[in-house]
């Protein structure tokens, strides 16, 4: 484990799990790549970091926290 965490929403953590999966990598690197993004972008796969950035992807981020 990179870091300590835990993800209370429900259904946020099926969300990152599900996107984990999809994106072949562990949730924990999900995490640490969103996090860091704006600080690494040369760190993260480009493929990686653009699906995670992608208009879709946080709708669906602030559809599940209820969130505009």
């Amino acid at each position: 484990m990179l870091f300590g965490y835990e993800i209370k929403n429900k259904k946020l953590k099926r969300m990152v799990e599900n996107k984990a999966d999809e994106l072949n990598i562990s949730v924990e690197q999900l995490i640490s790549n969103y996090i860091n993004r704006g600080l690494m972008s040369d760190g993260i796969n480009e493929d990686v970091f653009w699906r995670l950035h992608s208009e879709e992807y946080l709708k669906q981020i602030n559809d599940t926290l209820d969130v505009d």
